[in-house]
């Protein structure tokens, strides 16, 4: 009978080491789940190595079981003196967001035991207590071995504890750790030591570490290609030193140092900042590649180079994109369809911003309004009210610029925008120099030091319009240099900038050189450029180019855009008889469509359409109507006009007595002289109205010829009617040519005048 015990004994012994051998064998074939199952009897039984096993497959993640499961057999080990699985007890606990005792149980283990995901858990656990005593009690102990084991991985995962924000923020111990491990070798320590030396302005000494682990770490690729990128713009801006486009002399000059900047961005880009990108890529970093993608925008190497810094051409990147999932990916997305509008997609940009909105509501409204106020000629207040409200520092000077541009509270705006220009913010330092270029605010050449500082502050000074066709536009505006203004867009029109290819066919309208101003315009018309386009159709039908075959498409084109310039051109169309005939009533729908988008002057056109059609006075009472609906509204100048064209209609009386209630401007008192003859309202007034300076020299031409010739010259330069006459007459009485000379260099350098 004994006999029978005995080998039955042995037989299940014999079984269970085979099980156990089994089990073991499937472990390390990574089949874990059989050697769950071989082990799971045998720790259910209560055997305490087996049941350390089945918890130490849980908590490896070998196997996936409820941390209830995981801790049951951790206690069993446990309980049997198997200590280290004290820690797969914590580990079951902070699973279930337990911290109380999941601190409890790794503060009986010994750190010797622990791996890094346990004490990453560890600190976790201690910014949960609500004592802050303890917390320190416990960081301090782990300092205090952290110090002893230098084991590098620990130290790294302190260092990055300790230098990031939070209440335990402690930068000097961060930092002494990570120096401790990236001694040791260890080179995850050194990404981060270098990422937070770039990050807060020790970029040199940032990128002496990263670039020792280029090839080791996507991150520190990526941020080496971030510090050259930075470094490539600080060598830029010393290039321009003091803007290139505000001093230069010779156009030859002004290419030869744009061309230096925009030869050394391009090897600059492609042998240093684009090849540490790639590196990044290549080691798994998505983000690195639409990095490329942003410069290849930025620079425009789609058009401007024969290879792009990513290698794909413009379709090959579109396709790439749409094929991603990712936040990036759309913008980046948006931002070529707004670019590049001869893809026909720019409506899909709006559409991304409009689902960006569920991803970040303030950037998705500020890229809305963005794109309305270019495509749709709209200027969404709504957008920036609530963008102020999150203050949102671009909407803040957006807003109030816009509003100044509408007359409202200018005063409390100018010091918005001064405050911001102050701070160097270059679009508050665009926006005060166009206020002094459009005249809202005096002296006009005070727009200059506006632009030149916004130039010396802007990124990529090889290729910065926005700055430069502004000084440009100064050029030609103010200092009446049209060799420098076709200089400078000449530069950027090689560059394929579209503003200044317009630019350049608007100048050759302008000195009705019209051949040249088809050739710049067809340009822009085959690159299904919006604003080209558009005016190529302007021009067509004002017959200033002369292709009747594309009449109609034009006319089907401002029909179907419907927005502010479309509907005024086509007014003016049907208001002034071009290839058609006069239809007031058409004109009118035209301009009324303009007024209700918000442009008041179209109400003025529709006046004006009316007095030249008022034959017989058959429209005194619609103008009558207008002229008081404009007043009551409060109509920049309706009085003026008003009181003018009462005067004109031999109405001196009316006139006056609607001058007498009107704001006192230079226009009012040049009219209130025309009618009174009182000298009083000219005499001792400063101003740069034409027809004021005209009246002044006028009265002035016998008494004081220097200074009536000075008057006349300003008003000649702003075309004022009669100038000329006046100032040959004039310049017969002083019959002495330097004398002229001098004074008509003395009116050029003052402000210029205006006549509307």
């Amino acid at each position: 009978m004994f006999k029978y015990i005995n080998v039955l004994i042995l037989l299940v012994f014999i079984t269970g080491c085979a099980n156990k051998r089994l089990a073991n064998k499937y472990y390390y074939n990574h089949d874990y789940y059989k050697a769950y199952d071989y082990l799971l009897p045998y720790a259910k039984r209560g055997f305490p190595k087996e049941a350390y096993k089945v918890a130490k497959l849980i908590y490896e993640g070998k196997v996936r079981k409820p941390p209830f499961i995981e801790r049951k057999y951790a206690k069993v080990a446990y309980q049997n003196n198997i200590l280290k699985s004290s820690i797969f007890i914590a580990d079951s606990y902070y699973k279930e967001k337990n911290y109380k005792l999941a601190l409890e149980w790794y503060n009986r283990s010994n750190f010797d035991d622990f791996k890094l995901s346990d004490f990453k858990n560890y600190i976790d656990c201690i910014t949960k207590l609500d004592s802050f005593s303890k917390q320190k009690k416990y960081l301090d102990k782990l300092n205090r071995y952290a110090n002893k084991s230098k084991n590098p991985k620990l130290l790294t995962m302190l260092g990055k504890f300790y230098i990031n924000d939070s209440i335990f923020k402690n930068t000097q111990l961060g930092l002494y750790y990570l120096n401790e491990a990236y001694k040791q070798h260890f080179y995850k320590a050194g990404v981060i030591l270098g990422i937070y030396y770039i990050k807060n302005g020790d970029g040199k000494k940032g990128y002496k570490i990263l670039k020792d682990v280029l090839y080791k770490d996507k991150w520190a690729a990526y941020y080496v290609g971030n510090y050259l990128y930075s470094e490539m713009i600080k060598q830029e801006k010393i290039m321009n030193y003091n803007c290139i486009t505000s001093q230069f002399n010779t156009p030859k000059e002004f290419f030869y140092k744009k061309l230096k900047i925009y030869k050394f961005n391009d090897i600059f880009s492609r042998e240093n900042i684009v090849t540490a990108y790639r590196i990044s890529y290549n080691l798994g970093l998505k983000k690195a590649l639409y990095k490329i993608i942003r410069l290849d925008i930025e620079d425009n190497t789609f058009e401007n180079a024969k290879k792009t810094y990513s290698n794909m051409n413009l379709k090959e990147v579109v396709s790439f994109l749409k094929a991603q999932q990712d936040v990036e990916s759309k913008l980046i997305l948006a931002k070529i369809y707004e670019n590049y509008l001869y893809l026909n997609s720019y409506k899909k940009a709006k559409e991304i911003y409009k689902w960006y909105e569920n991803v970040n509501k303030v950037e998705a409204i500020w890229h809305l309004y963005q794109y309305e106020k270019r495509f749709e000629n709209k200027i969404n207040f709504e957008y920036l009210s609530f963008l102020v409200q999150e203050k949102f520092v671009p909407a803040i000077i957006e807003k109030a610029y816009q509003e100044i541009i509408q007359n409202k509270d200018i005063e409390q705006n100018k010091k918005i925008l001064e405050y911001y220009a102050n701070q160097n913010n270059i679009l508050a330092l665009n926006y005060m120099g166009s206020l002094y270029s459009r005249e809202i605010f005096l002296p006009k050449n005070k727009s200059f030091s506006y632009y030149k500082k916004a130039c010396i502050l802007e990124a990529k000074p090889f290729y910065i319009p926005s700055e430069d066709l502004k000084i440009a536009n100064f050029y030609n505006d103010y200092l009446k240099n049209q060799n420098k203004y076709l200089t400078i867009n000449y530069y950027y029109a090689q560059m394929n900038n579209r503003q200044s290819e317009l630019n350049i066919a608007k100048f050759y309208k302008n000195n009705c050189e019209y051949s040249k101003l088809k050739k710049w315009l067809n340009k822009l018309y085959k690159q299904n450029d919006f604003n080209g386009k558009e005016y190529y159709y302007i021009m067509i039908l004002k017959r200033f180019i002369d292709d009747k075959n594309k009449f109609k498409e034009a006319i089907d084109y401002l029909k179907n855009k419907n927005d502010i310039i479309s509907n005024v051109t086509l007014g003016d169309i049907y208001a002034n008889g071009f290839n058609v005939e006069i239809n007031p009533k058409k004109a009118e729908k035209y301009y009324k469509k303009a007024l209700n988008l918000g442009y008041k002057p179209a109400l003025y056109k529709i006046i004006l359409m009316y007095q030249k059609l008022n034959i017989n006075g058959i429209y005194d009472k619609k103008i009558k109507s207008l002229y008081n609906y404009a007043i009551e509204n409060n109509y920049t100048d309706a009085k003026y006009y008003y009181a003018k064209y009462l005067y004109s209609q031999g109405k001196k009386s009316e006139a006056l007595k609607i001058l007498k209630t009107a704001k006192m401007t230079p226009k009012v008192r040049y009219l209130l002289y025309l009618i009174t003859g009182k000298i009083d309202y000219i005499n001792g007034i400063e101003s740069n109205y034409g027809y004021l300076l005209y009246a002044k020299a006028m009265y002035l031409r016998d008494k004081n010829p220097r200074k009536a010739l000075y008057y006349a010259f300003r008003a000649m330069l702003c075309n004022t009617p009669n100038t000329a006459k006046l100032s040959y007459q004039i310049m017969e009485k002083i019959n002495n040519s330097y004398v002229i000379r001098t004074i008509y260099k003395k009116a050029k350098e003052a402000p210029k005048c205006y006549i509307n």
